[in-house]
């Protein structure tokens, strides 16, 4: 494990400020091809994932097995504050993993994260964005029945669209 990914994982965000102040590479990957910003929003420490993104974290990088971005791993995740981050650094939020076709809004439903989903959706997740499933949003938290998931992207979409 590379010394960035111990201090992530350790949730050392001062070890990180200092590797980064090193000059350390915030993209390279470990021995298990993980990235650095996709681990950390994952774990969900926002303050070292701000750090990441500062430091000029790729945020188009991905994990080895799903092919979820960094978001994907926040959204599946529950941390909100790191996906609100991702976002504020224009992470794609409409992203489709290419195993799933889940966005991160389908990862935040998938495990009933309401708070990360209402971010997602008010940051402007495309609600008609379909898994290979074939599940938009809306159907796939009524099928999982996340009720209130489903009651906020309905009231989302009973809202005029600013144009």
């Amino acid at each position: 494990m590379t010394a960035l990914m111990t201090a992530i994982h350790a949730n050392d965000a001062t070890g990180v400020r200092q590797l980064i102040a090193q000059g350390v590479d915030v993209n390279l990957l470990d021995a298990h091809r993980d990235a650095p910003l996709v681990m950390a929003a994952y774990l969900g420490n926002a303050e070292i994932v701000l750090l990441l993104l500062e430091a000029g974290a790729d945020v188009t990088a991905v994990d080895p097995g799903m092919r979820a971005t960094a978001l994907h791993a926040a959204a599946y995740a529950g941390n909100t504050e790191a996906a609100r981050l991702l976002v504020q650094f224009h992470i794609d939020i409409d992203k489709q993993g290419p195993v799933n076709g889940y966005t991160a809004l389908h990862d935040a439903i998938w495990q009933g994260h309401l708070e990360t989903a209402r971010a997602l959706i008010d940051a402007g997740a495309n609600l008609a964005l379909r898994s290979l499933r074939g599940e938009t949003p809306l159907a796939f938290a009524q099928s999982r029945q996340h009720n209130a998931i489903a009651d906020l992207i309905v009231q989302k979409m009973a809202q005029p669209s600013a144009g």
